[in-house]
């Protein structure tokens, strides 16, 4: 259990980076929902993930590392969000994996497709350019659902294990 703890921590630290990210691109999209609130969904799913990654922190830091009595609530919270942040996970673990495993040719065919609907799209970045770049973020998203989900299934392991701190 200690290497999982020290595996749960090295976890901890990489997603409070993604976190602050997610959670500046969340409020941004909080701006565009007030024009389109079919997107606040979207919002509140990345909301839970930033709100999952803050909270599970505290209770590293506060329950696991120096067994101090935590409130019932937070345990509540990890769980709500950590739900929500599964299925956040799962997204991104899935749309990384199917754009990884796609036939380059079919990618770069519906890439020219939208380059040719976008009218003064710049003509100095090519399908080639967009490809890798789609790539990239389809591997970033892989990591990052790796990385969440894995670190969901210590935290719930870790919440049985230490429940006695939950008043």
């Amino acid at each position: 259990m200690l290497d999982n703890l020290k595996l749960y921590k090295v976890l901890t630290y990489i997603l409070i980076p993604i976190a602050l990210f997610l959670g500046f691109i969340d409020t941004i999209l909080l701006m565009v929902s007030l024009l389109n609130p079919t997107n606040l969904l979207y919002v509140f799913i990345l909301a839970c993930f930033v709100i999952y990654t803050f909270v599970s922190f505290k209770f590293l830091r506060q329950g696991v590392q120096t067994e101090q009595i935590l409130k019932k609530s937070l345990k509540d919270w990890i769980k709500v969000n950590a739900i929500a942040s599964i299925f956040l996970c799962s997204l991104f673990c899935l749309n990384g994996l199917s754009i990884l495993l796609s036939d380059n040719a079919t990618l770069s065919k519906y890439i020219d497709e939208i380059i040719t609907l976008q009218p003064g799209f710049p003509k100095e970045i090519s399908a080639a350019t967009i490809l890798n770049i789609l790539k990239g973020i389809s591997v970033a998203f892989l990591i990052i659902g790796t990385v969440g989900l894995l670190h969901i299934r210590i935290t719930f392991r870790l919440l049985k294990k230490y429940g006695y701190l939950f008043e």
